[in-house]
């Protein structure tokens, strides 16, 4: 149950922050990068993510948190940032 909140809460990040529609994140988040030209998320805006994510979440993520989790897909995201909630 928790993730399906903490995805919730990443998706809702997402159109707040960099503007794309959660009805394309609900279609197409969970199965492609973010980096699809379906989704449309740029290099930029994933940065931009990180620190919001780690702002909301209280959490500090490394460079192979972003590279072997691959950062570019929700589930992928959503995992690493319940791993990093349940080590510190």
């Amino acid at each position: 149950m928790k993730s399906e909140i903490v995805k919730e809460e990443v998706i809702n990040i997402i159109v707040e922050k960099i503007g794309i529609e959660k009805e394309t994140l609900y279609r197409y988040g969970s199965d492609r990068s973010f980096f699809d030209i379906s989704i449309g998320l740029k290099p930029r805006d994933l940065l931009t993510l990180f620190f919001e994510l780690q702002k909301k979440y209280d959490i500090i993520f490394e460079e192979k948190d972003i590279i072997e989790k691959r950062f570019d897909y929700l589930n992928n995201m959503v995992d690493a940032i319940i791993e990093k909630q349940a080590s510190e």
